[in-house]
Parts: C-alpha cells; structure tokens; sequence
C-alpha cells in the first residue's frame, strides 16, 4: 500500500462517502475498504502532476468514481453484491 498522503486520505474520504450513497454496495465489508483504497490509490496516482486550482477535485473525483463502480457493478458476482438500505 502507498504511503498516506494527504491526497491519498481526502481520496479514500470522497470514495467512501460516495461508495456509501450508492444502492447497492459489497456484501463483504471488506471488500469494501479494499475497493475503496485501491480506487483511491489509482486516483492518487493519475492526479500526482494534477493542478487542482485547474481542474475541479469534486467533477474529477466523481467521474472516476461513477466509472469504477459502473465497472464493479458489471463484474462482480451477484452473490457479492447487497442491497444498501
């Protein structure tokens, strides 16, 4: 795992607090938190250079959390999916 930055840790934060939001999660805490901070470290990563004074985090963060779990939701089995009531 990457050393926490602080980048790293508003990521893991946004990513939870979207995951969380969302109709149908892991049934499997820990997946959870494993999908999250390797979202998080993946998003770390393609915005190292990022100038956020530039571009919007919230719009940036968003997108590429709708994308990652659209692609979740395509491949994950369906006993490892829970409805989030």
């Amino acid at each position: 795992m990457s050393t926490a930055t602080y980048g790293l840790c508003e990521a893991v934060s946004d990513l939870t607090t979207l995951f969380m939001t969302q109709p149908r999660i892991p049934a499997n805490s820990r997946d959870t938190c494993a999908l999250i901070i390797n979202w998080a470290e993946e998003f770390d990563r393609k915005h190292a250079e990022t100038d956020w004074a530039e571009i919007e985090y919230l719009e940036a963060i968003d997108r590429f959390f709708d994308q990652k779990y659209r692609e979740w939701l395509e491949s994950a089995p369906a006993r490892s999916i829970r409805n989030n009531d």
